[in-house]
């Protein structure tokens, strides 16, 4: 059985609490995202939470801290449609997620290093929010 991994986007405005859920790589038609993050890579799924590795915890960058307190209202209703079976969620940065996903695949030839999180999240680099990736996991 295959562990696949559910990413929401949230950005925050400036001066704002509030997160706000951009996309869910649940749905399929997000046009313009490259979500190349979706891929079964059990190298990043350990990289970021620890989560199907093959036992090098010095390959494990962040383990996993749950849900945020304040997770937008889209990464909740995903996470909600099925709370028993989603294991493992927690939450990084952009800049985080895809410094993560840089160090475990190199070699990529459709992300580049200086527009990671454009070509990987589809983040406006002149945009000037923050925003973070909240992901699970299942079985």
């Amino acid at each position: 059985m295959g562990c696949d991994i559910h990413i929401v986007l949230e950005r925050r405005r400036e001066g704002s609490d509030r997160w706000i859920g951009e996309f869910t790589s649940d749905n399929f038609n997000c046009v313009g995202k490259n979500l190349e993050a979706r891929n079964r890579d059990y190298g990043f799924f350990h990289r970021i939470a620890g989560v199907r590795g093959w036992g090098d915890n010095d390959k494990v960058d962040h383990y996993p801290k749950n849900l945020p307190r304040d997770v937008s209202d889209l990464a909740w209703d995903q996470y909600m449609t099925r709370p028993t079976d989603y294991h493992t969620p927690s939450h990084l940065t952009a800049e985080e997620f895809t410094a993560a996903y840089l160090a475990e695949n190199p070699n990529s030839q459709t992300i580049r290093n200086d527009y990671a999180a454009y070509d990987l999240l589809g983040i406006d680099p002149d945009d000037k929010c923050e925003y973070r990736v909240v992901f699970w996991f299942d079985n």
